[in-house]
């Protein structure tokens, strides 16, 4: 088996709320819970940081105070146990790997951004061109059982695809998208429920 998880709203409080509340840019408290298509929020944030003259240095420092939530760690650390774990992201290697070496080393599969020569954001690349469940697929057709977490709209086709999906304090929206799903809203719960599949 294999254990797959989303980071932001999961492990780690979500870095562009972080980032907006440094910042002051209201536009960039938009996430995955808000906005369904990953490219249309992409194109408002990138359009925001360079309206506001914040480059891709300024966005890195605020993202290295981010930090995990209380007991992701321990949680992570149990789940190691049990298998391997593996982190799908849309946020950016270059926002995340700092807070993902807190957690324990992780391997991680994220964004990246393009900048251009002044380190302003001009774009970005998708490792799987935003979709989740294309790994998840990949490593269902090599014989592993997929265990995933999400909270997001971006985590929908992942918590599909998956064997035995988990929705992390979801928003309604979401919920109603995967009905029949589990939904936990603290690691305790979660733990319990992947403990009770296990037990099986």
């Amino acid at each position: 088996m294999i254990f797959v998880t989303d980071l932001e709203g999961v492990l780690i409080p979500e870095i562009w709320i972080d980032i907006a509340d440094k910042t002051g840019i209201p536009e960039l408290r938009l996430t995955t819970h808000e906005v369904e298509d990953f490219e249309t929020l992409m194109a408002a944030r990138i359009r925001a940081l360079a309206e506001h003259h914040l480059d891709l240095a300024a966005i890195v420092r605020i993202a290295g105070d981010v930090m995990p939530y209380a007991g992701s760690i321990e949680f992570l650390s149990w789940l190691r146990r049990k298998g391997p774990v593996l982190i799908l992201s849309d946020t950016f290697t270059e926002l995340a790997d700092d807070i993902v070496t807190r957690l324990g080393g992780y391997p991680l599969f994220a964004n990246r951004f393009e900048t251009d020569e002044q380190g302003r954001i001009v774009g970005y690349q998708l490792r799987i061109r935003g979709r989740k469940d294309r790994i998840v697929t990949a490593l269902r057709d090599i014989g592993y059982t997929l265990f995933a977490v999400g909270d997001g709209f971006n985590d929908l086709s992942m918590l599909k695809t998956a064997h035995h999906a988990f929705l992390y304090n979801p928003s309604s929206a979401l919920a109603r998208k995967l009905p029949g799903k589990t939904t936990v809203s603290n690691y305790v719960e979660l733990k319990r429920e992947i403990e009770k599949i296990l037990a099986t």
